[in-house]
């Protein structure tokens, strides 16, 4: 039964990511910057969401999708090469998760995160995430200008990050039937 649970909480999360993406990419995509550089990815604030919640379920669900989209639209010559941008994608939360959890000392249980926690975090997965994806895009050659690469998927990691962590915080005010969710 726990793989089971295991099985379906990483197949939500793929089609949530994969949504995620394919709504941002409606949206935004004639404002990209650069090959798989956005100013405004809500896909991250997705990834960072579920891997505090669902965590190992979550980073494989996030990869899944991004093979499946590397090969639709960020395809790097080389099958084996668009995998691992896939599970550069997966992992990146999870690593920020846990750089997050050790130097900000987050429980588990999320029972101690705080605004200044949340927002120190958004900051470690979007730098985090940029940066590993535009070292690996700089080591194929798919991106010369690294510096302003980064820059850009870190503003819109964050960004990206920033609104979804506003629409969880109204769409929870909401339910509880606050008049004012945002605070």
């Amino acid at each position: 039964m726990l793989l089971a649970k295991k099985i379906t909480t990483s197949l939500a999360c793929a089609c949530f990511y994969y949504v995620a993406f394919t709504f941002n990419r409606f949206i935004f995509d004639e404002y990209a910057f650069s090959f798989g550089v956005h100013w405004i990815f809500i896909p991250s604030g997705l990834q960072l969401v579920l891997v505090l919640t669902a965590v190992e379920e979550a980073a494989l669900g996030i990869a899944i999708p991004s093979w499946l989209i590397g090969f639709q639209y960020y395809y790097l010559e080389s099958d084996l090469n668009t995998i691992i941008t896939g599970i550069i994608t997966g992992a990146s939360p999870l690593l920020a998760r846990k750089i997050s959890f050790d130097f900000l000392h987050i429980e588990d249980d999320l029972k101690n995160l705080t605004f200044k926690s949340i927002l120190l975090m958004s900051v470690i997965f979007a730098l985090l995430s940029a940066t590993l994806h535009q070292l690996w895009f700089f080591y194929n050659h798919v991106s010369d200008q690294f510096l302003n690469n980064l820059l850009v998927m870190f503003i819109g990691n964050l960004t990206g990050t920033v609104m979804v962590l506003v629409f969880i915080k109204a769409a929870s005010g909401l339910l509880k039937g606050q008049n004012s969710p945002i605070e």
